[in-house]
């Protein structure tokens, strides 16, 4: 744009000055006076060359001259037109490495699994109380948690682009405990459970009602390998009192048997019989290389939150010890608000936030069962619950427990998440000069047109250079003087009657040539440039015809 108009103005201000060297060079040759008139009013325009031509077809002056200036006229405008669109800046898209800081997403392996104090310095009490809230956090609000992958964040928001990142993604493998001893005491459940390493675990908790998942906390003594590191963790540990799919021989070993007792509808306090099965459930974390898009802080390609199908086995995989205070912290006792009283002797049981939240993510309903706890109904279990299922919500809820300890302020209960780097493919959006070669042919051809056109109507070869016009054009100012100082001419249109533009142009149908000779250059600035004294009978000197 900016180079047609230039092109534009160069036109403007070298254009009248041409036209006048042109015209100039048409009245030193001999002509008919009237194709004199039509070419000097063909330069006034393209619409007044075309009119130019389109007169020739009732008194054809000067057919091929007329038809060369409407031509160039047409040239000029086909260069005026294409000079806006011969160069043009383009904007187009590149990427530039660079690298910036980010926020870690996964928390050091130290801060979770300290020996004396697991996630020391963490108020997992506020942290699982925000499970509930996580779900329905979306957009850059929960930038740095996808499904059960945690990944790092960038600290700055003003690059566009993609950068790449560590994304750590929980799993979890759950199996059943078996040979589980479940005594009451003080109406509190007290699991024995002996693992083979010589371990022995105590699980404590309260009467279930049925389809509940209850997290709980662990208590005992593990063996302590040579390095210091702790040989065995337990992970997380369930209570489960919902149905399974696993073959009778196996419900004969894993399950056990809980009698309750509750008032039924009529007030009256009854006893029954459930089943619940103990679960343990081991974490991974594997951290991988993902890509992040800058602009809305989320992954490219999230992981899937679903694990793969599976069968309910007995338990046989070994925990990293960062899990032990995952598992406490789910076990945090921040009750959900819901308490089952099963009889006036025993305490009452208070499932937890966390406990409520891992339901939900496996299909159970805590409010539908102390609905039929209220009434007054048996607790009869309803549900299966599948493993693959039960999998996932375990690293779903892993994965949301440590967001949130890195989100939240150490003041407020948080873990101070570390710092990293990432390299970025930083988007920029660039120009560049293009030539379009379509306009530019017809620019070349116009001008090449233009070249050819001027040179064969100023005869650039032919015309002497000792002659020049005796007026610079045909202006009105000239047209009167020329009918001042030529009788010949005076006399030819004298005899018009009607002056209309055909009656003209027929009697300008006369061979005439404004042209005076120069003489030496000491008399340019005497008589010889003086028309004055001049008059019609000097025809080699002014005029001849």
């Amino acid at each position: 744009m900016i180079f047609g108009l230039w092109c534009s103005v160069l036109h403007s201000k070298h254009f009248t000055p041409y036209v006048s060297t042109i015209n100039d060079k048409t009245l030193v040759r001999r002509l008919k006076l009237t194709a004199i008139h039509d070419i000097s009013g063909a330069w006034a325009g393209l619409g007044a060359a075309l009119s130019s031509v389109w007169r020739q077809i009732d008194i054809p002056a000067s057919w091929w001259t007329i038809s060369a200036v409407a031509t160039y006229l047409a040239s000029i405008s086909v260069l005026h037109i294409t000079s806006s669109t011969l160069l043009q800046l383009q904007t187009f898209n590149t990427s530039a490495a660079t690298s910036i800081p980010t926020t870690l997403g996964w928390l050091d392996d130290q801060l979770l699994s300290e020996p004396t104090n697991p996630g020391y310095g963490a108020n997992w009490g506020v942290i699982t109380a925000s499970l509930p809230v996580v779900n329905q956090l979306r957009g850059m609000v929960s930038a740095g948690l996808s499904n059960t992958t945690v990944y790092d964040i960038p600290q700055t928001n003003s690059i566009l682009g993609h950068a790449i990142v560590n994304a750590t993604t929980i799993t979890s493998r759950c199996g059943l405990l078996p040979n589980i001893t479940c005594p009451a005491n003080a109406g509190i459940l007290t699991a024995n459970y002996s693992p083979s390493n010589g371990s022995v675990f105590l699980l404590n908790a309260s009467f279930p009602w049925s389809d509940q998942i209850q997290v709980l906390y662990l208590s005992g003594e593990s063996p302590v390998t040579s390095d210091g590191d702790i040989a065995w963790s337990p992970g997380v540990v369930l209570m489960v009192s919902t149905l399974l799919d696993i073959e009778p021989s196996m419900q004969e070993e894993f399950a056990v048997p809980i009698t309750l007792e509750f008032f039924n509808s009529s007030g009256v306090l009854t006893s029954s019989v459930i089943e619940v099965y103990f679960v343990q459930c081991s974490l991974a974390a594997a951290t991988i290389e993902a890509v992040l898009d800058m602009q809305t802080n989320s992954l490219r390609d999230p992981v899937s939150v679903s694990q793969p199908s599976a069968q309910w086995e007995i338990y046989q995989w070994t925990s990293n010890t960062w899990q032990t205070a995952i598992g406490e912290a789910l076990a945090s006792p921040v009750s959900s608000g819901y308490s089952f009283y099963m009889s006036p002797t025993n305490p009452p049981s208070d499932p937890s936030i966390v406990d409520e939240y891992i339901m939900s993510l496996v299909g159970l309903n805590l409010t539908a069962e102390y609905l039929q706890y209220e009434y007054g109904s048996p607790p009869l279990s309803n549900v299966t619950l599948s493993l693959d299922k039960l999998e996932t919500a375990i690293a779903q809820v892993t994965a949301q427990l440590i967001w949130i300890a890195g989100r939240l302020s150490t003041s407020n209960g948080g873990i101070q998440p570390g710092n990293g780097m990432a390299y970025v493919d930083e988007d920029i959006i660039a120009l560049r000069l293009n030539v379009n070669l379509l306009p530019l042919s017809f620019a070349t051809s116009a001008s090449v047109i233009m070249m050819a056109l001027a040179l064969c109507m100023t005869r650039a070869f032919h015309v002497s250079s000792d002659s020049q016009a005796a007026i610079p054009n045909t202006g009105a100012l000239q047209l009167m003087w020329l009918g001042r100082h030529s009788a010949s001419v005076n006399e030819v249109l004298e005899d018009v009657k009607h002056p209309t533009e055909a009656n003209l142009r027929r009697a300008g149908m006369i061979d005439v040539c404004f042209a005076k000779t120069i003489v030496d250059e000491d008399e340019l600035g005497s008589s010889s440039d003086s028309l004055s004294g001049q008059n019609d009978d000097s025809r080699n000197d002014m005029m001849r015809y």
